[in-house]
């Protein structure tokens, strides 16, 4: 969670009211590597709640995406709140239309870049993020390159140098309702970039729970219960 959005002392705060009720806190466990399902319920808990969040980035896949230069949203945000983001250079462009696109573009404004964009393959007005998040972008003045689809990263000298997009056109809606993007063949454009933030989706890391696998849903995430939010393995909601 960004700085601005949330400092540490408004999180702490927050901590200090869940530990004044008696709950205990365990620092410096990983899932899967300090603790599993198994290993829960082998301590006694029966009913165990996943409240992790998405922690895994989905990948571009394009050709270059392991250049230097180019970091997931996650991992990124992370390394900023803990200050241990290596330069960014001038130019940082943020390819997604969601709500971390929205953070990982206001964070790199904090952060001094002298450029930042947000690169979607749809409109604005079809960005998923919310409303208060795309009217803080605009706020900031950070602009949007729209219905741009990142088909190639460029490198000069072993680094990130440009972003190679398709330009796109609105088609037919699609399933979601909103209008497909449609590549226009041979129009492409190269953005010149010093980072490159990928943000375009996050799935959950579900390794921890070493073979009691949890039906998911088509988007990836488990699947639970709309009134109890309890997944399909015993206890785990």
């Amino acid at each position: 969670i960004p700085g601005y959005r949330a400092t540490a002392a408004v999180i702490g705060q927050d901590l200090d009211r869940i530990l004044a009720l008696g709950v205990d806190l365990k620092c410096n466990q990983q899932a899967g590597r300090d603790f599993t399902l198994t290993s829960l319920r082998q301590q006694g808990y029966r009913y165990i709640v996943v409240a992790a969040g998405a922690q895994k980035g989905q990948r571009l896949g394009i050709p270059g995406e392991d250049t230097p230069g180019v970091i997931d949203a996650l991992d990124f945000l992370r390394a900023a709140r803990e200050k241990k983001l290596p330069p960014l250079g001038r130019r940082v462009g943020v390819v997604g239309g969601g709500d971390v696109a929205m953070d990982c573009a206001r964070t790199a404004w904090r952060l001094g870049a002298d450029e930042v964009s947000v690169i979607y393959r749809r409109t604005r007005e079809q960005m998923p993020a919310q409303y208060e998040e795309r009217h803080g972008l605009e706020e900031e003045g950070i602009p949007v390159r729209e219905l741009l689809a990142p088909k190639e990263v460029l490198a000069a000298g072993g680094r990130l140098s440009a972003l190679r997009c398709a330009k796109m056109q609105l088609g037919e809606p699609d399933a979601s309702g909103r209008r497909r993007p449609v590549e226009i063949p041979g129009v492409e454009e190269d953005v010149a970039l010093d980072t490159l933030v990928v943000a375009i989706s996050q799935q959950g890391d579900f390794g921890f729970f070493d073979g009691v696998a949890p039906r998911l849903n088509r988007k990836g995430y488990l699947d639970v219960n709309p009134d109890t939010l309890a997944t399909s393995a015993e206890g785990v909601f």
